[in-house]
């Protein structure tokens, strides 16, 4: 079985549309309320990465520790975390808690991505660009 997800598209700066792979994930936060986030499925990250305001709406645990780390968009202050969430499909559905990361600027307009740590590692993920959609396979166990 898989989860077929459509791509969203997304206004840029410029205002132009922009096709991407987001997917939607339900996440508890502390409230125990249920709360739906699109999240961007990006491939070049090696760590799940948390806007400061998600985290805050969450009521995400941080690290103490304040790191700098890198990206497409330079040096940022960070601090760890995890972050539980659900993915679904018709018929499926999976639970992941991943290591992230929570950025410490709120001015920071990324939003929600899925790396590779935690996340990929779980899935067979097929991008089909053209036909604008993402297609995850659960990894089955290994005995």
């Amino acid at each position: 079985m898989a989860i077929v997800y459509k791509y969203v598209h997304v206004p840029r700066h410029d205002g132009t549309l922009r096709k991407a792979p987001y997917i939607s994930v339900s996440i508890r936060d502390s409230a125990d309320k249920l709360i739906e986030v699109v999240a961007l499925l990006d491939s070049g990250a090696d760590v799940t990465v948390v806007p400061k305001d998600l985290a805050l709406l969450l009521g995400l645990k941080e690290d103490e520790l304040e790191t700098n780390t890198r990206g497409i968009g330079g040096s940022t202050k960070v601090k760890k975390t995890k972050l539980s969430f659900r993915v679904k499909g018709e018929r499926e559905s999976y639970h992941l808690t991943v290591p992230a990361l929570v950025l410490q600027n709120p001015d920071e307009d990324v939003p929600l991505l899925l790396g590779r740590n935690g996340f990929f590692e779980e899935f067979h993920i097929t991008f089909k660009q053209a036909e604008e959609k993402v297609i995850l396979k659960k990894v089955e166990p290994k005995h």
